[in-house]
């Protein structure tokens, strides 16, 4: 959900972080990152070796990166939707 706007409808963004570190993300996935009022880390097939949720959140000037780990991706995924 965008936190600018509490009756703006839930979207739900899948970005691409690239290949190499946390300066690969797109200029536009970068703004909707920093628009979000939640952020995930999918975690259960992605490897961004040398890359934790803290860096990546300092970098995109968020408070918090939730970590989308192999049962929140394939059991929970109402708990996402349902913030």
């Amino acid at each position: 959900r965008d936190s600018r706007d509490s009756s703006a409808a839930m979207v739900l963004w899948m970005i691409g972080l690239g290949l190499g570190d946390e300066g690969d993300i797109s200029v536009k996935g970068l703004k909707a990152v920093q628009r979000s009022a939640y952020v995930y880390l999918e975690a259960y097939t992605s490897i961004l070796p040398g890359l934790d949720r803290e860096t990546l959140a300092a970098a995109y000037g968020v408070s918090e990166i939730i970590e989308a780990d192999r049962e929140l991706v394939e059991s929970g995924c109402e708990e996402m939707l349902d913030r």
